[in-house]
């Protein structure tokens, strides 16, 4: 029982920074999102797109900010679980008594399934939450590119009507 409880608490700190450092990749694939925006919006002049980038936080960084949130409950219950794990001192039977069976204990067959379906529900989460990133900066991407083009065309038109002038 004991060394289910250690290979428990192991796996929960593995998780633990894996969890970690999936969401500071996250922040810093955001950073870069923010930062390609800006180098785009100064380079062309438009201080007016500039604040309307920076006026509305990112949803993906609330997402993310959520996620936070969700795998710290997680872990909250998962320490409570182990808790609820660790063995209580055994009541000394008074004599001549038979101790009574336990009535129901973890197996490390069961455990091992518990851990496995709830890394199962992570990755899927993490995959998850992957995808609504990637969409949201293909997303900005063509946003960005959709404005170079307009600002193209009306820095033309604005060309060509002080040539005709």
């Amino acid at each position: 029982m004991n060394r289910a409880l250690k290979a428990l608490g192991k796996s929960l700190v593995i998780m633990t920074g894996v969890g970690y450092g999936v969401i500071k990749a996250m922040d810093v694939l955001a950073s870069e999102g923010e930062e390609a925006a800006s180098d785009s919006a100064q380079s062309h002049n438009t201080k007016s797109t500039e604040s309307h980038a920076n006026a509305r936080p990112d949803p993906a960084i609330q997402r993310l900010d959520g996620t936070l949130d969700v795998i710290e409950q997680r872990l909250i219950r998962m320490e409570k679980s182990i808790e609820a794990l660790t063995p209580v001192q055994p009541m000394t039977p008074p004599s001549g008594a038979t101790p009574k069976p336990a009535e129901h204990f973890i197996t490390q067959a069961e455990l091992d399934r518990a851990m496995q379906r709830l890394s199962d529900d992570i990755g899927a989460d993490v995959d998850r939450r992957f995808e609504v990133q990637n969409r949201s900066v293909q997303s900005l991407r063509a946003m960005i590119a959709r404005t170079d083009e307009l600002l193209e065309q009306v820095i033309e038109n604005i060309e060509s009507t002080q040539l005709t002038t």
